[in-house]
């Protein structure tokens, strides 16, 4: 569809306001911004929401202010990262079936380097932690002229396919469009850049048989012929875009605030009852100075003096602080594995583990309603590139090839009690070669192992005709 068509007006002016129109809500980066930097958030920068303290003298009269404690906790990344590396920390397999040696595996190995070139393990992570905080993320799969011919994609290409990040976070402004049944028909890219000391708006549109680089000088906008994007080759829009609602942290935020409030409000009660003070009935005559050894308080006779101390918090500050950190990490399905919890364990076993870690797997597996269709339609884009432009001579095996995402959540291993469990299967009996066992170690080489057995031959040797005394 040609952007004319879509926008159904061939004024330029007009074609962008229409593209700058969704039905896609978007989030407030500005805010999500301040709620994610710590430096930021309302205990730090609001002073009506947390004021200081007046001091005022004995008739009422205000003094000066003094500061009071500010408190904010990262809980924002906290989220999010956690988030990411338990979706992400183990690499996405690339699932196929196809005949050894035939075009559909051509097709699947050139994919396959086509996203070890571009780093894609470290990629998807950056994705996700887009998606997660901005509540929306793109990525823009192009390709440009080669420096010279290769064959890194398994065969002869002048060609390479890149990708690059498309996030709002960075400023960037994202409007997909689609039609009623979800599928993407235009999609716009609005940000700046800077030439010298000029800051230029510039506007990217695709659709599947066309694209438009616009930038805004003097006022108007002009194509920018410098861009090496041909999207109307493959008659695919090479973006892939993701959102969820809000942001990962968005159900917790007001626990959150009111936990820094909390925390703040209770380091000043802290600072005031923190050190003993004295009571005196009585007249008192003298006092120590500052930093005076065995010093003594003197007063009129019959004074009594007493040591005040604050032992103990309220303990309904105490419920609450424990609260709220529970509705944080219970409604974002954030495991607290901390020092302070994990040390409480009697036993760290396998079943243990799964258990201190459920909220967070079935989180993932939430998740996989926004990245299984993402990784489909990733690798569909790919497909594509190769049979339409890196090599037309696999066009037919790409369309034929299926391709799917395969999920590996982050876990830690408990092995010594898989392993058992499958010896005890296996009636005690060894599950792996001694080769391999030493291979696994890391700790033997090839030359090693052959040296190894050549010892242990001999000394079995040096056994059999070892001298006995009948």
């Amino acid at each position: 569809m040609k952007i004319a068509e879509y926008t159904q007006t061939e004024n330029l002016q007009e074609q962008i306001d229409f593209v700058k129109t969704t039905n896609h809500e978007k989030a407030d980066i500005a805010q999500l911004k301040k709620q994610w930097k710590v430096s930021e958030h309302k205990t730090i920068k609001d002073k009506d929401y947390l004021p200081d303290k007046e001091i005022k003298d004995e008739n009422g009269n205000l003094l000066r202010y003094k500061k009071v404690n500010r408190l904010a906790v990262p809980f924002q990344k906290l989220i999010v990262n956690n988030a990411v590396t338990f979706g992400f920390g183990n690499e996405v397999e690339l699932v196929a079936e196809f005949e050894p040696n035939s075009d559909e595996e051509r097709v699947y190995t050139a994919i396959k380097r086509i996203l070890e070139d571009n780093k894609i393990h470290v990629h998807n992570r950056k994705v996700a932690k887009e998606c997660y905080r901005a509540s929306e993320v793109a990525e823009l799969w192009y390709y440009e002229k080669a420096d010279e011919p290769h064959e890194d994609y398994g065969f002869p290409c002048d060609y390479r396919v890149k990708v690059k990040l498309l996030t709002p976070w960075n400023g960037e402004k994202l409007y997909p469009h689609f039609d009623a049944y979800d599928k993407m028909q235009i999609f716009a890219r609005n940000y700046y850049i800077r030439q010298g000391k000029q800051r230029i708006e510039c506007m990217d549109i695709f659709s599947d048989e066309e694209f438009r680089s616009l930038q805004k000088i003097n006022g108007e906008w002009v194509e920018n012929q410098d861009v090496f994007y041909l999207s109307k080759t493959i008659h695919k829009i090479p973006v892939i875009y993701a959102q969820q609602e809000d942001a990962e942290w968005a159900d917790v935020q007001y626990d959150i605030e009111r936990l820094e409030l909390l925390f703040s409000r209770h380091a000043e009660i802290n600072d005031y009852h923190a050190a003993p003070k004295t009571f005196i009935e009585g007249g008192l005559i003298s006092t120590p100075q500052a930093g005076e050894a065995n010093s003594i308080l003197q007063g009129e006779a019959g004074s009594k003096a007493y040591v005040l101390s604050w032992n103990d918090s309220p303990e309904s500050v105490k419920l609450e602080i424990n609260t709220r950190l529970s509705n944080i990490f219970k409604f974002t399905k954030t495991p607290d594995v901390s020092f302070e919890n994990i040390k409480g364990l009697s036993q760290v076993s396998g079943v243990m583990l799964k258990m201190l870690f459920m909220d967070a797997h079935i989180k993932v597996l939430e998740k996989e309603e926004i990245w299984d269709d993402f990784f489909e339609r990733r690798f569909n884009l790919l497909k594509t590139y190769v049979g339409k432009l890196l090599n037309p001579k696999l066009d037919l095996a790409s369309k034929k090839l299926r391709l799917k995402p395969k999920f590996n959540p982050y876990f830690i291993d408990d092995q010594k009690t898989w392993i058992e469990t499958l010896m005890t299967a296996n009636g005690n009996k060894p599950l792996i070669s001694q080769e391999k066992s030493a291979e696994l170690s890391r700790l033997t080489g090839k030359k090693d192992w052959e040296t190894l057995q050549k010892e242990m031959e001999e000394e079995s040797h040096s056994d059999v005709f070892t001298e006995t005394d009948l």
